[in-house]
């Protein structure tokens, strides 16, 4: 790449910018840049586009239609037995993973598929018949063989899963025909069921045959063994009576009875006691009465209380000696004297109480003795009571166990309900499910879209013709000078009546000479110092070279500056033919010596451009343009016009263009858009710098300016629609 030019040409513009100062440092690419790709590229994202939706289109019209239906079967929780069930809230224990799991393998076996089979009769539908022909009197081997093979083919075409986290499982069926899919899929649920019933069943009467032939032994096994237990308890004298036995019972009441004796004892001991206390204390009697509770001791405490109170008023009135002193004495002492018979009557009654209870206490003793031997002799006795008791239990136990299971499998026959049930029948599918079209219309317009732009991608990366601004500034490091549109596109619903060079004379208003003249100021209005020797090449023929030297010198003479056409292209002198007609052309001569320089000037016939041009029939054989004298007819032509226009050969190929150029006081290189290659503009380049020539920069030509930003979005063409209003077409 040209990172820069000789002095005096400007500041080159190196890899990585532009004029617009763009950064390049930017981390993701421009997207007006992208966009304008988009543009330049949209009829190849069409036609991959277009071949994609119509290969998608094609599969779903062709590809044969499936259907799809599905029916649910809940794997129910186990809740309590119906039979057994009391009326305490029963708790329902719930599927686990691995269950559900295994009831899925169930119904995705070969067993299940083959029942399924047989049911819908699918040996004989081509669709399930496994590629084997229909069966016309086969062999046992051979129908056992199509049926393994529609088993395998029908469980391909099924789908068990499980709906979630739930107790759920669906099982998908597909199949060509919708009828036949929801068929097959209700027929597997229904399938599913009746295994596992069957299974129940089966177990169920497996279980109440050996319950049965069980349960008879048992009875005589537990009836041998209480009626052991109970020749033991007559042999040991352990007859029992509300839970204990007789002699338990006996010695219960003994010692009940005897702790009543020896607390009546204790009690009569005790009122003796204390009355014979009272008397040792010398309580007179008192005591003894209050001590025992007597009603007639305290009646005749009365009396004598009163006769001692009748007998201290009559002393307090009548004196010691006086009569009825003497009577109330007497009636005190008797008084005295009952109360002590009273009291010894008592004590001799508590005395007779004690004794009578002493007694009963050892007659109740001499009981209990008898009563204990007797019991320990029936605690020897027990051990072998338990040890028989505890066989004629577990006896009981086991043969009631046997006898509820009995019960309950006679209950539950009949009642009993698998733990699975149909949540939803499949119903026959509407729509196929395959093929999927929203999902392949999908998938085709994203694959549209994808190979669109990878084909878009593909056609930049492989077509390296030189499109935009950016093609010419940072990826050859030049100075891009503008572009030239192919006139056509400048016409939209218009027909191209005048060629181009005639185009820029007639309608000066146009887009088309307004590019010209943005040529014109490109090379004219750089530096201080203004070239006046202007050199137009191509790297290859057929770029519109000659075409817009032209245009670029009638445009120069059109602004009023004198210009005259150089055409140095002696070998095709295109530019000759296009504007001297039938006049001669002298160029070769006036540098051989053999013209003037006057007499070889044309004057264009409709503009003020004046053409040294060649003549078609000029056959000198000498290298003219390689002598001196060219370097002399350029000083001339300098010294009598403003601008000297030169119309070279391409420079790859041809040593002429070069030779012209290291002349020129500013070359411009020209490239076809979309075209010419960058690997060509760079051979180009650097044979022109080889040769010490001037080169300003690059323009393009032949520019569609119909695609949207064509040379790029910094290139006047982005903006065609915001200006078109002042260009007259």
């Amino acid at each position: 790449m040209h990172d820069g030019f000789n002095a005096g040409q400007g500041k080159a513009v190196p890899f990585g910018t532009s004029d617009a100062g763009a950064d390049s440092s930017r981390l993701f690419p421009d997207l007006r840049v992208l966009w304008a790709i988009f543009r330049r590229r949209i009829w190849v994202f069409l036609l991959v586009a277009a071949i994609i939706i119509a290969a998608v289109a094609t599969y779903i019209a062709l590809a044969p239609k499936h259907y799809s239906a599905t029916a649910s079967v809940l794997i129910e929780p186990r809740g309590a037995d119906p039979i057994q069930q009391t009326n305490s809230p029963s708790t329902e224990v719930l599927p686990s993973s691995d269950y559900i799991d295994t009831q899925i393998v169930v119904i995705d076996s070969p067993r299940m598929a083959a029942s399924v089979v047989t049911a819908l009769g699918l040996t004989d539908d081509p669709e399930f018949s496994g590629g084997l022909p229909p069966a016309n009197g086969t062999s046992a081997e051979q129908a056992q063989a199509r049926l393994v093979a529609s088993a395998e083919a029908l469980r391909r075409a099924v789908v068990v899963r499980r709906a979630g986290r739930t107790s759920v499982v669906e099982i998908a069926a597909t199949s060509q025909s919708a009828t036949q899919a929801a068929r097959i899929a209700n027929a597997f649920a229904k399938a599913y069921l009746d295994s596992i019933r069957a299974a129940k069943d089966s177990a169920d009467k497996l279980s109440t045959v050996q319950i049965n032939s069980r349960l008879a032994e048992l009875r005589v096994d537990a009836e041998r063994a209480d009626a052991a237990l109970q020749q033991y308890k007559i042999a040991n004298g352990l007859m029992s009576a509300q839970g204990a036995t007789t002699a338990e019972q006996e010695t219960s009441v003994l010692n009940q009875q005897l702790a009543g004796a020896k607390a009546t004892l204790a009690e009569r001991r005790g009122r003796l006691a204390a009355a014979r206390r009272q008397l040792e204390h010398g309580g007179g009697g008192g005591d003894v009465a209050t001590a025992l509770n007597s009603g007639t001791i305290g009646a005749l405490r009365a009396q004598e209380a009163d006769s001692s109170r009748n007998m201290a008023q009559l002393r307090a009135r009548y004196g010691s000696r006086h009569p009825s002193i003497a009577q109330e004495e007497e009636r005190l002492t008797s008084i005295q004297r009952q109360i002590q018979l009273e009291i010894d009557r008592i004590l001799s009654s508590l005395q007779a109480e004690v004794q009578v209870a002493a007694s009963g206490v050892e007659s109740l003793l001499a009981s209990q003795r008898a009563s204990q031997a007797k019991l320990a002799g029936n605690a020897a006795a027990q051990v072998g009571y338990l040890e028989l008791d505890r066989k004629a239990i577990a006896a009981r136990a086991i043969y009631q166990a046997f006898l509820n299971k009995s019960i309950g499998a006679a209950a539950r026959a009949g009642i009993d309900q698998p733990r699975a049930s149909i949540a939803s029948p499949a119903l026959i599918p509407i729509v196929p499910s395959a093929p999927n079209v929203r999902l392949l219309a999908a998938m085709g317009a994203v694959f549209a879209l994808v190979f669109g732009l990878m084909a878009v991608a593909l056609a930049e990366f492989v077509d390296g013709g030189i499109r935009t601004k950016q093609d010419v500034e940072r990826r050859l490091g030049a100075r891009y000078l503008g572009a030239v549109p192919d006139l056509g596109s400048t016409l939209p619903n218009l027909r191209q009546l005048d060629a181009a060079q005639d185009y820029i004379v007639s309608h000066p208003q146009s887009i088309f000479a307004e590019a010209l003249r943005g040529l014109r100021a490109s090379l004219t209005l750089r530096g201080r110092r203004r070239p006046k020797i202007i050199a137009v090449v191509s790297a290859l023929p057929r770029e519109g070279k000659t075409t817009t030297a032209i245009c670029l010198a009638r445009t120069l003479a059109l602004s009023g500056a004198s210009t005259v056409l150089v055409d140095c292209d002696v070998r095709r002198h295109s530019a000759s033919d296009i504007l001297l007609g039938d006049r001669p052309g002298l160029l070769l001569d006036v540098i051989a010596g053999d013209a003037s320089l006057d007499s070889a000037l044309v004057k264009d016939r409709d503009t003020d451009l004046v053409i040294l041009g060649v003549s078609s029939d000029s056959q000198d054989p000498r290298d003219l343009l390689a002598t001196d004298a060219l370097g002399d007819l350029l000083a001339a032509l300098r010294a009598r016009f403003e601008y000297v226009v030169m119309d070279t050969p391409p420079v790859i190929g041809l040593a002429d263009a070069r030779i012209v150029a290291a002349h020129a006081d500013t070359v411009m290189l020209l490239a076809r858009w979309q075209k010419t290659s960058l690997r060509t503009v760079d051979t180009a380049l650097d044979m022109l710098i080889a040769a010490d020539a001037k080169v300003a920069g690059v323009a393009l030509t032949l520019v569609d300016i119909r695609k949207y930003a064509s040379t790029g979005h910094e290139d006047i063409y982005s903006y065609y629609g915001k200006f078109k209003g002042y260009y007259t077409n």
